[in-house]
């Protein structure tokens, strides 16, 4: 951490004491608009936003593949986490529980897990925010510290490592070129909440700095679900020459959060606040502290060559008390990026061509200890050990633009393994052991045709696999079974975008089929003792279906040029099924996977003034969810809408002030904002399935802008 303050000082320094340079990628402010113009003139057409998941930068209409982008003004949505935002991507499923727990699945992958999101890879820039065994937490993301969100639904990444179910990337927000700003931000909720954050950043042609700083509180609407998280960001950017800039990314969390479980039925419908008996007894809580930091340098060749590399290190501290036992984990994660890309012009064809490679390594610690009675009390070690985990990914990747056709070809080369040290010596089973993963040769190939204007056709074929973790590894008799291999998956897709309507109409539709192997799945070898194997296989196939409507005020439109209404709606429809898998002797093929709907929808309506006054109504459904592999119980299908009303005005042209009231869940709707997929029961004790949703809940947030326009 030193060593980090030191390059963090150095940089910064350079930073504000550095001369002004004509080079600058910081964002351009507007000193002309007001802070009205401002709010009804942005930009939300999504077809005109550009791309760069794909490091070959495209507008979203243009791009082969299933991507979705959630831009800024659909960020300030979300309040505690960015989890609201990321529910409305088509063929991405979110459940939250409690405010620390949250569950994502995409296109299906990863559902059968009980808790947590599995299987799809975050990057913060270029920083994973996943753990070598393919879980990712992004909870502790707050909103503000972003400029945008990519999503890229489905294996479709060899750059970022081709995961299953697909990757998210988060895009650090940026101080405004020429601009001095403070920002302060407050709310106020029910249940006991509380947010607030106060901000500072300046650009100028040679650096921009960005900290933010933001504490959030609540009480919780059940027994034992208080929770508070206190956070950091600092992103800044230096140009050190024409051809050399950098960028330095830190940020951490520290959260306390009291876990009330999930229930059965019969408490979710008669008394929802309640907690799980055991998990009130016990005092249940998870307490997990992050730290990440990253930096890049970026250079730029006179003949067309780009090079860039970046560096990163990720720490992570959890304690949990639960009624089985504790778990106390640390995990420390590095590793980097090299990447280079050239692009040529032959004639009437463009060719971009870009090779590098990823290194992850992690070094994770655990311990379980005995809960006396389950009352809350630390008793004597029951297991402890370390993993040392390495990933290793060399890619490379060539598109050719060819009039209205481009083409796109990668392929990504991985090497995986790990080693466990069992470091418990009070027992006579070793459980210590090493597994390196067969080389995964993972290839994408995809087609974009435009026949006419504003007109786009695509195909494309992916592969994408899913490393095992430590405990699928590890066979009842403590060791390694090296007969486990990754999940893998082949993925097909077709799709359909079009700007229509002078730009008013924008309609992105997307066919899927993919089919996954090598499911990893308990299987029974005794009495109550089972050994995890690839024991099975899925179908996913979906349609999914993004839709912006500009209903009054485009922006390219000469009149009401400051006035918008604009509908988002987003559909997807899915059958995710079982294809063979056999557990127990009790085949399920062809049944659903449990903990999907068929079918969800999200849909908002903003109102743009040039008055200041805006608007939004939001709505969320669900399908039923089937709850179990057997899919004997299901969950209700529900409807939340959400209303939001604000004011944005100046005074004295630099201080904005922007007052907003939101009401959620509207109509009080009774639901299960998260299930708890093949609970167990028994004859006395019903499975628990269900997190209660919050009934309707209020909160009041102003924000507070001091800007100085810059000479």
């Amino acid at each position: 951490m030193k060593l980090l303050l030191i390059i963090f000082l150095i940089h910064i320094s350079g930073s504000l004491f550095g001369q002004p340079n004509k080079e600058t990628k910081a964002v351009a402010a507007d000193t002309s608009r007001t802070a009205n113009e401002r709010l009804s003139q942005q930009n939300y057409d999504l077809s005109e936003i550009e791309i760069t998941a794909y490091r070959t930068p495209g507008q979203l209409k243009s791009t082969a593949g299933s991507i979705s982008v959630i831009p800024a003004n659909r960020l300030e949505n979300s309040a505690v986490n960015i989890a609201s935002s990321l529910s409305t991507v088509p063929g991405i499923v979110m459940q939250e529980g409690t405010l620390g727990t949250v569950k994502l699945t995409l296109r299906g992958i990863g559902s059968r897990y009980p808790y947590g999101t599995k299987k799809i890879k975050l990057f913060f820039g270029d920083i994973p925010m996943y753990s070598a065994e393919g879980e990712t937490t992004f909870d502790d993301v707050n909103p503000e510290y972003l400029s945008r969100i990519e999503v890229l639904r489905g294996p479709a990444s060899s750059i970022h490592g081709a995961s299953l179910g697909g990757t998210i990337i988060l895009y650090p927000a940026r101080a405004e070129f020429n601009l001095e700003e403070i920002k302060l931000n407050s709310s106020i909720g029910s249940y006991g909440y509380f947010k607030n954050g106060v901000g500072y950043s300046i650009g100028t042609k040679k650096n921009d700095l960005l900290i933010s700083l933001s504490g959030i509180q609540s009480e919780g609407y059940r027994e034992n679900s208080k929770y508070s998280r206190y956070s950091f960001f600092i992103n800044q950017n230096h140009v050190f020459s024409k051809k050399l800039s950098g960028n330095l990314i830190i940020s951490g969390s520290k959260i306390r959060a009291l876990i009330p479980s999930s229930v059965d039925s019969a408490t979710l419908v008669n008394h929802p606040e309640k907690a799980a008996t055991n998990w009130l007894n016990t005092k249940g809580y998870e307490h997990p502290d992050r730290v990440f930091a990253g930096y890049s340098l970026n250079y730029q060749t006179p003949r067309e060559w780009e090079f860039s590399s970046s560096v990163f290190l990720n720490s992570r501290n959890t304690e949990e008390n639960r009624p089985f036992n504790y778990l106390d984990e640390s995990g420390f994660a590095y590793g980097g990026r090299i990447l280079g890309q050239h692009t040529k012009k032959q004639g009437s064809t463009t060719f971009h061509f870009l090779a590098g490679s990823n290194l992850y390594f992690e070094n994770v610690r655990s311990s379980l200890s005995e809960n006396i009675g389950g009352k809350g009390t630390k008793g004597v070690l029951q297991q402890k050990g370390k993993e040392s985990i390495y990933q290793t990914d060399v890619f490379t990747q060539l598109e050719a633009k060819i009039k209205r056709i481009t083409i796109t070809g990668g392929v990504n080369f991985n090497l995986s393994g790990f080693q466990y040290i069992d470091q418990f010596t009070t027992d006579t089973l070793n459980q210590s052991g090493n597994y390196n993963f067969r080389p995964i040769l993972a290839p994408r190939l995809s087609l974009t045709w435009n026949p006419l204007n504003n007109i786009y056709l695509y195909t494309s074929v992916n592969k994408g696999f899913s490393i095992p973790s430590l405990s699928e590894t590890l066979s009842p008799l403590g060791l390694i079974n090296r007969d486990i291999k990754p999940e893998k998956a082949w993925s097909f897709e077709e799709g359909f975008r079009a700007s229509l309507l002078n730009h008013t109409t924008f309609i992105d539709l997307a066919f899927y089929y993919m089919r996954v192997t090598d499911l990893i799945v308990p299987k029974r070898v005794a009495e109550d003792v089972y050994v995890g194997m690839n024991a099975g296989s899925s179908l996913h196939r979906g349609i999914e279906m993004a839709v912006q409507q500009w209903i009054i005020g485009h922006r390219t439109s000469e009149t009401d040029s400051h006035f918008a209404l604009i509908a988002n709606l987003n559909y997807a429809t899915n059958r995710y099924n079982f294809q063979n898998f056999t557990d127990n002797n009790v085949d399920y093929s062809g049944n659903k996977l449990p903990g999907m709907p068929d079918q969800n929808f999200s849909g908002s309506l903003d109102l743009k003034t040039p008055a200041g006054f805006y608007t939004q109504l939001e709505l969320n459904t669900s399908g039923k969810i089937p709850l179990n592999d057997l899919n004997s119980q299901y969950s209700n299908s529900w409807i939340i809408m959400n209303l939001k009303a604000g004011y944005i005005f100046d005074i004295f042209k630099k201080l904005r002030i922007d007052a907003t009231v939101k009401v959620n869940n509207l109509t009080n709707e009774k639901y299960a904002s998260m299930v708890v997929v093949n609970a167990p029961g028994s004859a006395s004790r019903p499975p628990r399935y269900f997190y209660p949703g919050l009934p309707r809940w209020f909160t009041f947030t102003v924000n507070l802008s001091y800007q100085n326009f810059l000479k």
